[in-house]
């Protein structure tokens, strides 16, 4: 499949999958040359393209991702291994949440500081 089909198959914008392949995320393995240099994208890429939206809804960036993408998809890993990845990004979410539970509070306070109590509720 042409990249524009690939990008309605995996919901994303060509601009984002061209951004994928330059950040190495998409390779050689993922499509094929044709005689014109059109890339044909094979299922690999379209597995690819999702294990990588997955990560992002899980909160994962870009570069932890491309560092461990590989050895997820052939299993390099072990469950245990996957676990403690898991495992630390939950204690990652966990400090970000407590840090902006901190920005919150510090807020309201500035706002109680600076405003009548009845225009307070937020």
């Amino acid at each position: 499949m042409r990249i524009g089909e690939l990008a309605k198959t995996v919901g994303l914008t060509v601009d984002t999958i061209r951004f994928y392949e330059k950040r190495k995320l998409l390779d050689s393995r993922h499509f094929v040359r044709c005689e014109n240099s059109y890339r044909d994208y094979t299922d690999a890429a379209v597995q690819r393209l999702k294990l990588i939206r997955q990560g992002q809804v899980v909160g994962l960036t870009l570069a932890e991702i491309s560092r461990s993408i590989d050895a997820w998809e052939s299993n390099e890993l072990t469950p245990q291994e996957k676990r403690e990845f898991f495992d630390n990004k939950l204690l990652e979410i966990d400090a970000r949440i407590a840090e902006l539970e901190a920005m919150k509070a510090y807020i309201r306070n500035k706002i109680e500081m600076f405003l009548p109590e009845s225009t307070t509720e937020l």
